[in-house]
């Protein structure tokens, strides 16, 4: 089904869409249901969600509570992993890993939205 641009719950759907597959860019060894839903044991796994979920809160500058909304979590664990990133940010090897997977979220949903427009 194609994107409605206009339509503000398909774009963020499409933007978060975005944001776990480009998290699996840096984690490659992860299939794709473990970064949206991580188990228990998988702490990678956890990591790679809070990555996403701060990509979907900063670069595509999505409200938290609406984060929250569209991924069931509880506000202190969108919190958390925001804060976590934020703090991880600083190594600068993980910056640059985070900056990879970041753009290419970005990429995937600007690809998304051009192939849905033509």
């Amino acid at each position: 089904m194609p994107l409605n641009p206009y339509s503000e719950q398909e774009r963020l759907r499409v933007m978060l869409a975005s944001c776990y597959a480009g998290v699996q860019l840096g984690f490659k060894h992860l299939p794709l249901r473990f970064i949206i839903d991580p188990p228990h044991q998988f702490f990678d796994a956890h990591l790679a969600r809070q990555i996403a979920i701060h990509i979907f809160a900063s670069r595509f500058d999505t409200p938290r509570r609406r984060i929250v909304a569209m991924t069931s979590l509880a506000r202190s664990t969108v919190a958390s992993a925001i804060l976590t990133v934020d703090n991880r940010l600083e190594e600068p090897l993980f910056e640059r890993a985070y900056r990879r997977m970041s753009l290419r979220a970005g990429d995937l949903f600007h690809d998304q939205l051009m192939k849905d427009a033509a």
